[in-house]
């Protein structure tokens, strides 16, 4: 009895360490870009989502994951995390529901979505030069990028 309960314990233990969420990586300039198939090399405007079972999507631009999932390529309540890199840090990706983004001409993205995200609020203000969209949050970014 005590071993078939140690037995179960530690299938239980490792399967759920199997199901769980990773925060998702990019291989840059391996990786491909699940909508538009372009090698990922842009460090500042590449983009990645994780789903619930732990699947990774990479994408060359913020635009191509959120066509991406409008598309119903991945359900949107099953994706786990949404990550952007931060255009302040290239190739750190952060969380794109949080992250302050500037779209415009000034940021020449891959796939000319030209959005660019940061970290935070004051990198955002210190990277607008004037013709671009103000500082826009994760709702707006999708609306624009929707179309």
């Amino acid at each position: 009895m005590r071993r078939s309960l140690l037995l179960l314990l530690t299938l239980v233990t490792f399967g759920s360490f199997s199901c769980s969420q990773v925060d998702p990586t990019i291989d840059f300039g391996r990786s491909e870009c699940a909508h538009c198939r372009m090698n990922v090399v842009d460090r500042q405007f590449a983009a990645a989502i994780s789903t619930n079972k732990g699947r990774q999507y990479v994408f060359d631009d913020v635009s191509c994951m959120v066509r991406f999932v409008e598309a119903g390529n991945v359900a949107e309540e099953q994706v786990a995390a949404w990550r952007v890199c931060d255009h302040s840090a290239p190739g750190v990706l952060i969380d794109a529901t949080t992250a302050f983004y500037l779209h415009g001409p000034a940021f020449r993205s891959p796939m000319r979505g030209d959005v660019a995200a940061f970290l935070t609020e004051d990198q955002c203000r210190k990277a607008q030069v004037g013709s671009e969209d103000g500082p826009m949050d994760w709702t707006a970014v999708r609306t624009t990028l929707a179309k």
